[in-house]
């Protein structure tokens, strides 16, 4: 590595530090000062409360590297330049852009820090906070009456009732291939009903696309299956309830969205939701790379006419619009009318072509 390079490497690493430290700070405040009511609310014990809040920093700071690197990339070239430095290469002959391959190094060493905190630690970290946070702060009780998993199946028994949920969807309220068994008072089952889907509505399930069965005293199916489109049924089982046990995709590591992307194909049922996830994991780490390159031209160019300030607003600008975008693709693509690759890829595509664009111009 050359001098010019691990100049400006040093200069782009203690940005980064500063940054990350000031983003993850606000972010922290803005977090504690909104959840503040429910602590008190609920006199939660300040020993929960901290080992919360300590839970929660893994996922802010990972959520901020990317904009610490647009930062830091800016404010090392606009150092660079206030302080006549680049002038100084281009009188010597060397191109400011070329001191991005250094910038473009480290974006990859943060990308790979990214996806190690993906696989290794923000699982454990997301899953232990949202347990604190519902049964330690909130004092939420959650019903684990002989609910368990078997290969991605959810089971939850009632009194009388039994479900069977190939997949369950909790933000959407609403569950794939479901078979309910209703039992007699002695444990007997005398009705199988099955379903394609059912969906939560109004305080009562719709089932779609389905058959009833009955069961004689013998055990034995009684009579031919009564299918139906939709059928409407006041069960007082939740969609909570039901999927008392299931991940998020946020709490899964990359390996383990994928398998379950995976193992939801092969049964034949939407896997958008959680292939859209897997390469959003991605994406989202690669954009680090991208956002340590694409300062560069963009405090090159914007020194022309403003200063830092105005590079630092151009910064923010940049930011949030990534954010946006890359929220409304992901969202496309969770619910299918995108391809999944397409959607979580699509904001890195649209960033790198601008810093391509304003490379070329300042170059």
């Amino acid at each position: 590595m050359s001098l010019l390079s691990r100049y400006v490497g040093g200069t782009f690493i203690r940005f980064f530090c500063l940054g990350l430290s000031v983003c993850a700070a606000l972010f922290f405040l803005i977090d504690l000062f909104d959840r503040m009511d429910n602590f008190i609310d609920h006199q939660a014990y300040w020993n929960d409360v901290m080992r919360y809040l300590m839970l929660r920093l893994p996922a802010i700071l990972y959520h901020m590297v990317p904009a610490a690197c647009l930062l830091a990339s800016v404010l090392t070239f606009s150092t660079l330049n206030k302080n006549n430095e680049i002038v100084a290469l281009r009188a010597a002959g060397i191109s400011p852009l070329r001191l991005t391959l250094a910038l473009f190094a480290l974006g990859a060493v943060g990308c790979v820090l990214l996806l190690v905190a993906q696989e290794y630690l923000l699982p454990y970290s997301i899953r232990t906070e949202r347990q604190i946070w519902r049964t330690r702060i909130r004092h939420e009780k959650q019903d684990m009456r002989l609910a368990g998993f078997k290969s991605h199946q959810v089971w939850y028994r009632t009194d009388n009732r039994i479900w069977h949920v190939s997949q369950s969807q909790t933000l959407e309220n609403r569950l794939l291939g479901v078979t309910i068994y209703d039992m007699t008072e002695t444990g007997d089952i005398r009705q199988r009903t099955d379903a394609a889907e059912a969906i939560w509505e109004a305080g009562e399930w719709s089932l779609r696309h389905g058959a009833h069965r009955q069961f004689d005293p013998q055990g034995r199916f009684a009579g031919s299956p009564q299918a139906f489109a939709e059928y409407r049924a006041a069960f007082p089982e939740t969609p909570a309830e039901i999927s008392a046990l299931s991940k998020e995709p946020d709490e899964m590591s990359i390996r383990e969205t994928l398998a379950h992307a995976q193992d939801l194909r092969q049964r034949g049922l939407p896997d958008a939701h959680y292939r859209t996830d897997f390469h959003g994991k991605l994406a989202f780490s690669a954009v680090c790379i991208i956002m340590a390159g694409f300062g560069a031209p963009l405090a090159l160019s914007s020194n022309r006419s403003g200063g830092a300030a105005r590079a630092i607003a151009i910064t923010l600008v940049c930011g949030f619009s990534y954010w946006i975008v890359h929220s409304l693709a992901m969202a496309f693509g969770q619910n299918g009318h995108m391809p999944p690759a397409i959607a979580a890829w699509f904001a890195n595509i649209c960033f790198g072509a601008g810093s391509l664009y304003l490379t070329a111009r300042a170059g």
